[in-house]
């Protein structure tokens, strides 16, 4: 640890640095905090002057472990808001102080480094964490299972889920939803299925996520039958769906083209007092356009506009192209206006089209068609 008997006193100003650091994080200037993170910790580790005040190797290994775990807030601080590159400047900053990282400092680091995708520096972390003798525990342990699930790296996620039994500690239910979810995300339904099987081997008793997960699975894959037998399922367990599982059955039927149990879904949606989103409003608008149910999409577009929910470009450019596939030329003209008022950015190909498409039009006397507004 960085201190010792000939430390001075100086706890309470590093502290006050690391505190001004996070704040500076919370703003979302990350380079501002590692900086002051940087002076603090080395004047944390600078040698004391003639005459200081010193404090005994227990006081000073104390104050090192409390100046570790302000370290460590100020890691998840930035960690969380995806500022991963400030992260690792600050922990190289601790390292460099002389400070010695925690079990809490990696589990911190990887965690965060599998979040925002990136399984080789978690990977790098996990090994520095067994260089040093720190033994992880099952939620660090997850977290890197997490990394590379959402990677799609299977083969690596499965090894260290192994592993993680070879050091006596159990698979805990989050340890086989990240499987699963790493299942999901790379469409394997074999795996997903020895997964389940290994749930049941352990006792452990789905939990919503597991459900969700599997909804999800199926409803990418077009297996809408699959789908709602789990959500069956889900309920049979007395567990409740919640928006995003909701929206995730809403956007496979709206691909698979089941636009009554869409709109179905959305019912339940509402009477469950869930809120849908802008991601199962743009399903809708979609799947009713590729349809052919144009006046029915502008009248889910309007409804987004009456809620409050801003429909994004993708929302937009769905209801455009299924304006000017079905001949509503005027009604497209509509939607880019709208959308530039809303400070979004139509596309060239945009444009292009409904150039070409509005002379068309012209020259069949095109018939204008109701407005956008609610």
């Amino acid at each position: 640890h960085a201190g010792g008997p000939d430390r001075p006193a100086g706890e309470g100003p590093v502290k006050g640095e690391l505190a001004a650091a996070r704040a500076s994080a919370r703003a979302g200037r990350p380079d501002h905090a590692v900086s002051l993170a940087r002076i603090a910790l080395r004047a944390w580790a600078a040698p004391p002057s003639p005459g200081a005040n010193s404090t005994s190797p227990a006081a000073a290994e104390q104050q090192g472990l409390s100046l570790v775990r302000e370290v460590n807030q100020l890691l998840r601080e930035l960690g969380d808001r995806g500022d991963v590159a400030a992260a690792h400047d600050l922990f190289e900053c601790m390292i460099e102080s002389g400070l010695e990282p925690t079990q809490v400092t990696y589990g911190t680091l990887i965690a965060r480094a599998g979040r925002w995708d990136q399984p080789k520096l978690a990977a790098t972390y996990f090994r520095d964490m067994q260089r040093r003798g720190i033994e992880p525990d099952t939620v660090t342990m997850n977290s890197l299972i997490n990394a590379f699930a959402k990677a799609r790296d299977l083969s690596k996620a499965l090894t260290v889920a192994a592993s993680l039994r070879k050091r006596g500690l159990a698979p805990t239910i989050v340890t086989y939803n990240t499987l699963l979810d790493g299942c999901a995300r790379a469409r394997n339904l074999t795996l997903a299925s020895a997964t389940l099987t290994e749930i049941k081997k352990a006792g452990l008793a789905p939990s919503d996520r597991t459900y969700s997960i599997l909804i999800h699975l199926f409803a990418r894959m077009g297996r809408m039958k699959e789908a709602f037998a789990w959500l069956e399922r889900m309920r049979e367990a007395e567990l409740t769906p919640n928006a995003v599982t909701i929206s995730t059955l809403i956007h496979g039927c709206g691909r698979a083209g089941k636009l009554n149990q869409a709109f179905a879904l959305l019912g339940e949606m509402k009477d469950a007092g869930l809120d849908p989103n802008v991601v199962t409003y743009t399903t809708l608008v979609d799947a009713l356009c590729r349809d052919g149910q144009v006046s029915r999409a502008v009248s889910v577009f309007r409804t987004m506009l009456e809620r409050q929910i801003a429909p994004n470009s993708i929302t937009c450019h769905a209801l455009f192209n299924g304006c000017l596939r079905h001949g509503d030329v005027l009604l497209a003209r509509e939607v880019l206006a709208y959308m530039t008022s809303a400070g979004l950015r139509p596309s060239v190909h945009s444009f292009t089209t409904l150039l070409n498409a509005a002379s068309s039009a012209q020259r069949r006397n095109a018939a204008p068609f109701d407005s956008l507004a609610p």
